[in-house]
């Protein structure tokens, strides 16, 4: 039999085991009723609560054991009732674990968690070392452009229905799975969490405003890849202006003498052909060109680029001006 439980009311435990689960993989996971117990056996809806959640990417149900006299063996055999009519890792969940039956379960292979004291999830491992390796890393580098780009949308635009990876990717000009790993960047920079509602995969930010973005704010990088002088005539093609005379646009930085503009990175080739602009040296230029890693365009609604772009791009300039600039641009969102 299992070593000594404590009853523990159903609630408080699926509010105990989710709050286990996303303070030892460092992110959001809801813990919810699992709904196709109708399916199972009769005997496994009255032994255990159920409930589900995903966690790296994975669904997992858990069967939840608060008074259950049951053997590791009972169990085993629970486990597997349910992995045959559910496509899902099938977890038991019990409030405590005598020593013994621990071992009797990783014997078995039976995945287990103890809220407050173990997860043994073995069918997980490959997907949780590659989120903590996922974590660690982009931690270490800030955000990804893709990233970046949501939260900025988020923190712009202040559209609550825009959550799911395929109208956030219409609107920022990514496809959908690359929305979908900068969800993976948000949740493992620790700002946001996901949920699943149906197939659709939501994003939901820990904080809002201000607030959101001072936790952000350590993690931001500069958009601009490159910059090029230019010759040509800029007004064959919309172009945002940008960089410094953008900045100064929006705050009381002298204007500079040149005009630059932006263009994403991956348009640059292609918007010179088609406008004839030609590269040359700094003092033949008619503007300078900005290729950004994102599409500036997709940010901002007017002929400027986005207030938050141009912050993570002169934030740390050298010249203490410019720098106070951006920080002066702060004042200029409606948080």
């Amino acid at each position: 039999m299992l070593g000594k439980q404590h009853i523990t009311p159903e609630g408080s435990f699926a509010e105990a085991l989710e709050r286990y689960l996303g303070d030892t993989l460092h992110d959001r996971i809801r813990v919810i009723k699992f709904e196709g117990a109708r399916g199972l056996p009769s005997l496994l809806g009255r032994t255990y609560p159920l409930y589900e959640a995903w966690i790296a990417g994975r669904r997992c149900v858990f069967l939840a054991a608060l008074n259950s006299a049951a053997t590791p063996s009972d169990i085993a055999k629970h486990i597997g009732l349910v992995r045959d009519s559910v496509d899902a890792i099938i977890v038991f969940a019990t409030p405590s674990l005598s020593a013994h039956n621990r071992s009797r379960l990783i014997g078995q292979g039976v995945p287990f968690v103890v809220p407050g004291n173990q997860l043994y999830i073995p069918d997980l491992a490959m997907d949780l070392r590659e989120h903590f390796r996922a974590l660690k890393q982009r931690h270490a580098d800030g955000l990804s452009p893709a990233a970046q780009a949501v939260l900025f949308n988020h923190l712009l635009r202040h559209d609550e229905n825009a959550t799911t990876p395929s109208l956030i990717a219409a609107r920022l000009r990514y496809s959908a799975m690359s929305i979908g790993r900068a969800f993976d960047d948000l949740v493992a920079s620790g700002i946001a969490h996901t949920e699943k509602h149906g197939k659709e995969r939501h994003i939901r930010f820990k904080a809002e405003g201000r607030q959101l973005f001072k936790a952000a704010r350590d993690l931001l990088r500069s958009p601009v890849r490159s910059v090029k002088f230019v010759q040509g005539d800029h007004f064959r093609v919309p172009l945002k202006q940008a960089g410094e005379s953008a900045l100064a646009e929006l705050t009381d930085l002298t204007r500079p003498s040149i005009r630059t503009f932006a263009v994403a990175a991956s348009d640059w080739k292609a918007i010179a052909q088609t406008s004839s602009l030609v590269e040359t040296s700094r003092d033949q230029a008619d503007f300078v060109i900005e290729t950004w890693s994102y599409e500036p365009a997709a940010l901002s609604d007017t002929d400027i680029v986005d207030p938050l772009s141009l912050y993570a791009q002169f934030r740390d300039h050298r010249d203490e001006r410019v720098s106070m600039a951006a920080e002066q641009l702060l004042e200029t969102i409606p948080w």
